[in-house]
């Protein structure tokens, strides 16, 4: 799994609240048609031809373009900014979509996102504010993601099998038995103890 901040502005359209709300991103350059299963050479060959790029220009755009087509891959993570949040997703496969391809709308290259949380930009590693202040459509973050401190947004709990689900709610109606005996006790401090762990349990 690796980690790419993206710019909102491809082609110059601010696309920020579009990406966030319709989940998914783009890249500009229209009028090079369907990139998928395209290399390097050919993207580069394309750029040329629809663009006239050359030396420093095409070298630039080619890199940025094909981190969007081939390096990027689905389940890695993306992440936009808005204001002074970083909204962090995980992104599908790249797919054409020929309608956008015009300069109008310039949002043909696109994948689709799963937006998974919201951090203030200030909250977030060193590291990947650094990442997110490069100017570039898209780079790529050069450090493992346990290193931007990510990682933890992405770990998921495992989900309890049959039998252990069946194990937690005896054990829990054990709980409820104890508890009941200790609402019984002598002792008020362990009544009011049992009697506010009944509440938050409920409330729960």
């Amino acid at each position: 799994m690796n980690i790419f901040q993206m710019k909102t502005k491809p082609h110059g359209i601010e696309r920020a609240r579009q990406f966030i709300d319709e989940k998914f991103v783009c890249i500009g350059w229209p009028g090079i048609g369907n990139l998928e299963q395209t290399s390097k050479d050919e993207i580069r060959d394309k750029l040329e031809q629809s663009y006239g790029y050359t030396g420093h220009k095409l070298g630039n755009a080619l890199g940025q373009v094909n981190t969007f087509i081939n390096t990027m891959k689905a389940g890695d993570v993306v992440l936009i900014t808005e204001k002074n949040w970083v909204y962090i997703g995980t992104v599908g496969s790249y797919k054409y979509d020929q309608q956008y391809d015009n300069e109008q709308d310039a949002m043909c290259h696109r994948r689709n996102v799963e937006w998974t949380d919201r951090v203030l930009i200030t909250n977030l590693e060193s590291s990947i504010q650094r990442l997110i202040s490069n100017r570039n459509t898209i780079c790529q973050y050069p450090e493992a993601i346990e290193e931007s401190g990510l990682d933890k947004i992405f770990v998921k709990q495992p989900s309890l099998n049959k039998e252990n689900s069946a194990k937690l709610d005896s054990l829990f109606q054990d709980a409820l038995v104890v508890l009941e005996e200790e609402l019984k006790s002598t002792d008020p401090d362990r009544r009011l103890k049992a009697a506010a762990e009944l509440i938050r349990l409920k409330n729960n």
